[in-house]
């Protein structure tokens, strides 16, 4: 069986890790049996100091792109065998828009802003051992807005970053349409990373920001992350 390893469920999330959530999605909309482990002790033991990761009949693998691809090959296409040449074209190229982009908004969102930055602070440190709370959140925020700046988008202004977020989700609602999912009446891969991100944006009130106020005003993204949510994991509450 498939063993995903992940941080765990927050809320109506299944994680707060969009990247967790995308591969946790997959497998369920690909109807794949598996278990989970969670704690964010196992990124200690995860290839690349990083979640998510899974086992599957001994073989390591870590990054949710490469993870799919694994289950991909091996389960002879469960989620994207459907689609055509062009459209799988498309799905990788709004994949790579959502985790190479989008997530990053959502990151600044939580780290970047004060007030969002108190409540991860508490969620993620609050139970440290004194002192080390007194200085490991401040050190990893740190290295938060480093990478951010590494990646470019931690150049731009609260607002500009905001900005760029929006024209992400406006694709994302321009794709969608009316349509169940992004490439017609199935899911695809591409609906397991969308769910990954937008449920994170749309679903949870533990954080405020333009940007996830932008999200909801996308009726139909809105509409489609909680239909994904009913179907898919209606488990979590």
């Amino acid at each position: 069986m498939i063993e995903l390893y992940k941080f765990g469920a927050k809320g109506p999330l299944c994680d707060p890790s969009p990247f967790c959530v995308k591969v946790e999605a997959y497998l369920r909309m690909a109807d794949l049996p598996y278990k989970t482990h969670s704690g964010i002790q196992f990124l200690r033991s995860s290839p690349k100091d990083k979640l998510p990761y899974i086992k599957d009949d001994g073989a390591t693998v870590s990054d949710s792109t490469f993870i799919i691809r694994h289950l991909e090959k091996k389960h002879n296409n469960a989620l994207d065998g459907h689609l055509c040449d062009a459209e799988k074209a498309i799905a990788h190229g709004l994949t790579k828009m959502i985790d190479e982009n989008l997530y990053w908004t959502v990151v600044h969102a939580r780290w970047i802003l004060d007030h969002n930055w108190l409540i991860m602070k508490e969620m993620f440190f609050g139970s440290l051992a004194f002192p080390l709370k007194l200085f490991i959140p401040n050190m990893i925020r740190k290295n938060v807005r480093k990478g951010m700046k590494k990646h470019g988008i931690g150049r731009h202004s609260d607002t500009e970053i905001a900005e760029i977020g929006s024209w992400d989700l406006k694709c994302l609602s321009d794709v969608l349409g009316d349509k169940n999912y992004f490439l017609g009446d199935r899911p695809s891969s591409l609906d397991a990373a969308a769910y990954g991100i937008l449920s994170q944006m749309i679903l949870s009130d533990t954080f405020t920001a333009p940007i996830f106020d932008k999200a909801r005003t996308h009726q139909n993204l809105a509409a489609y992350t909680n239909r994904i949510h009913d179907k898919y994991f209606a488990d979590y509450t």
